[in-house]
């Protein structure tokens, strides 16, 4: 959370972010979200201190939809991806089972035996 923002206010990146839409006559912002409508930025940085790691979206091959997640560089696995009507990105997986798969990416002996399919 930037300096000086309360708890559940916007960071002010987000509404720099929509300052310029609005003035743009854009449609509405809303940062990366997973499908379940979690943010990536709610969920992506606890991840990041806890492992002591860089967790970054990465786009590959011919398609836009053709994501995958990486750790310190090194692929994860793959997610689809999609903008919603007004041009914002949502990852087709649910906070949950992204965390528990890079969980499990990051600690091979974590094991979660739950269903992670996406």
């Amino acid at each position: 959370m930037d300096e000086g923002e309360n708890e559940g206010e916007k960071p002010a990146w987000w509404r720099r972010n929509e300052a310029l839409r609005e003035e743009m006559d854009l449609p509405a912002y809303e940062p990366s979200r997973f499908r379940d409508g979690v943010y990536t930025h709610e969920i992506v940085p606890k991840l990041e201190a806890d492992h002591d790691a860089t967790i970054r979206f990465v786009g590959f091959g011919d398609r836009s939809g053709d994501w995958e997640v990486r750790a310190d560089g090194e692929a994860l696995f793959s997610v689809g991806r999609r903008r919603d009507e007004n041009a914002n990105t949502v990852y087709e997986i649910d906070a949950g089972t992204f965390e528990r798969r890079v969980e499990a990416g990051l600690d091979p002996d974590h094991s979660d035996h739950h269903d992670d399919s996406a």
